[in-house]
């Protein structure tokens, strides 16, 4: 009995095909299988069991051999062509070997003799269908594996292509679809000042908001528009099938929203602003989006600008390039040369110092770092332009007594070099360090590390004066500049070369002359020009100029 149970716990839910062409037999023995089976069907012969069986697939096929139309030997090689796995049993009132031969060569499964007895049909039942049992589970947990692999795959693939903060797709998703042979239109949006919102309310409402902000774009997308987030607070939008002066009209239209519409987020309300740039083409053409981005910068914040070909921006950035060998050569070849610029005390009228000025010799040309500055900082070798300064106006003024000032950029700081390079070289050249300027930045001072900033105060105490240029440029941080006790100020030539015709330029750098003595620096007016420029100056009461006024940058004193 207990073998019986265990047998239909593996046959309760498999199909049978039950192929017999004695009708007493097939009834009584279907009655049996019916105990077992989940379902059985019959056939007569073997035409009509391989008529079925191309309807329905069972699980086990049981047929006679010697059968009209067609027998069960013909029978099992049409279903083994169709299907080498299914499990078949073969009843045979023939003892002979011929026979079972012919079954084992087919791959039977199981073979009965007739008339058949009771315990043989159910013990070769029971070895078939645990056979069968242990496939399917095998099939089924491959089914699953490959099902639950499918469902890991799908989701890699998603978390792939999309950004995983706003939902948004992101820059793998773009880069895949910018690249199609297919005419479109981006619409590049890059938040303004979104760093101050970091700042203000901490990265995670930041990012609150950001995200809210990506809801706005999604929400104000049109249909046919495919909206990306490529990193930070940069988003894409990609038209297909729109004309530009649609896309300008819809980039119109959500500089307007955005104005329009304050983000809140629990107890934070706040309103943004977008810098908009268009481009359109073939292929990769994010760069164009971004020089037009660019340019937009230039002109204000919040505004729209399309991308066109052979802007001065672009033109610049090309030029910028093709000068990146030549500073290789330069630097190679130590074809970079030393330029002084006079600094008049306007006081004296005396030259009290002058500024190295880094030039290249390329084809007997002389190029001024206008072409080759610019290249330097992208690739990196700005601390090799400066070391080469360092070394040739040492090497220079070891002979006579004037003090000299050398330009000193963020990759300098960054690469932590200049505090051994200086003094080694100071003593090498037997120059006290109070004859040597350190002009830095004003972004630089405002915005350093505290490590860079260690490394001008570390200068400092060594004896080294410091300058802060460019100054009223950028956004001045006066607490930092006081911090750094600098020893003079430089007002940004902008002021300068307009101060005889513009009355607020006139008042900045009055400003930064009243700054500069309260902090105990002094003050020096770059650009100067002309006599017009330099009464402006000595009105100031600015205690030093420079420009071509007073001297223009010569490789000789």
């Amino acid at each position: 009995m207990g073998e019986r149970y265990s047998l239909i716990e593996q046959t309760k839910k498999l199909t049978l095909l039950f192929v017999e062409d004695d009708s007493a037999s097939r009834e009584a023995l279907s009655q049996v299988f019916a105990l077992f089976f989940q379902e059985t069907q019959t056939a007569s012969d073997g035409q009509e069991g391989w008529e079925r069986y191309q309807k329905q697939k069972f699980d086990l096929v049981i047929t006679d051999i010697d059968m009209p139309r067609m027998d069960g030997i013909q029978l099992t090689e049409k279903i083994k062509a169709d299907n080498c796995i299914q499990k078949i049993i073969i009843f045979s009132a023939y003892d002979t070997g011929e026979y079972l031969v012919k079954a084992i060569r087919m791959g039977i499964d199981g073979f009965i003799m007739k008339p058949v007895e009771l315990e043989q049909l159910m013990d070769t039942l029971q070895k078939v269908t645990r056979t069968l049992h242990s496939e399917q589970l095998i099939t089924n947990y491959y089914q699953s594996l490959e099902h639950e692999i499918y469902l890991k795959t799908t989701e890699l693939r998603q978390l792939a292509i999309t950004d995983p903060l706003t939902g948004l797709y992101n820059r793998n998703k773009f880069n895949a679809l910018i690249e199609e042979e297919e005419d479109k239109i981006i619409l590049l949006l890059n938040i303004d000042n979104f760093d101050n919102i970091n700042m203000s309310y901490g990265y995670y409402n930041g990012d609150m908001i950001l995200k809210k902000i990506a809801d706005f774009f999604q929400q104000n997308s049109p249909d046919s528009a495919v909206l990306f987030r490529l990193g930070h607070d940069e988003f894409v939008y990609i038209f297909y099938s729109f004309s530009v002066e649609e896309v300008e009209t819809f980039a119109e239209s959500l500089k307007e929203k955005i104005g329009s519409f304050p983000i809140e987020h629990e107890h934070i309300s706040v309103r943004f602003t977008a810098t908009i740039s268009i481009a359109e083409g073939k292929g990769d053409f994010l760069k164009n989006a971004h020089i037009a981005l660019k340019e937009a910068r230039q002109l204000g914040k919040n505004r729209i600008h399309k991308y066109q070909p052979d802007s001065y921006f672009e033109n610049y950035q090309k030029e910028i390039q093709r000068h990146v060998p030549i500073l290789f050569e330069a630097i190679n070849k130590d074809l970079l040369i030393p330029y002084y610029q006079p600094i008049v005390n306007n006081r004296t009228y005396n030259i009290e110092k002058y500024e190295v000025l880094a030039r290249l010799i390329y084809n007997g040309e002389i190029l001024s770092p206008f072409y080759f500055i610019k290249a330097a900082e992208l690739t990196g070798m700005l601390p090799s332009v400066t070391r080469s300064m360092i070394e040739k106006s040492f090497d220079f003024f070891k002979d006579n007594l004037f003090s000299f000032s050398i330009n000193i950029g963020e990759q300098d700081l960054n690469d932590n070099y200049l505090s051994d390079f200086l003094l080694t070289t100071a003593q090498r050249y037997r120059i006290n360090p109070d004859r040597i300027v350190l002009e830095v930045l004003e972004g630089i001072s405002a915005h350093a590390t505290d490590q860079n900033l260690n490394q001008l105060k570390e200068l400092k105490r060594y004896g080294f004066q410091l300058a802060i240029d460019d100054f009223g440029a950028q956004n001045s941080n006066f607490e930092r500049v006081h911090r750094l006790n600098v020893d003079f100020i430089k007002i940004d030539g902008s002021f300068i070369k307009e101060i005889d015709k513009n009355e607020n330029s006139y008042k900045i750098a009055k400003n930064i002359t009243q700054f500069a003595k309260s902090i105990g620096a002094k003050v020096i007016a770059e650009f100067v020009h002309n006599q017009s420029i330099h009464e402006k100056v000595m009105e100031l009461d600015i205690d030093y100029s420079q420009g071509y006024f007073l001297g223009e940058p010569k490789c000789t004193l």
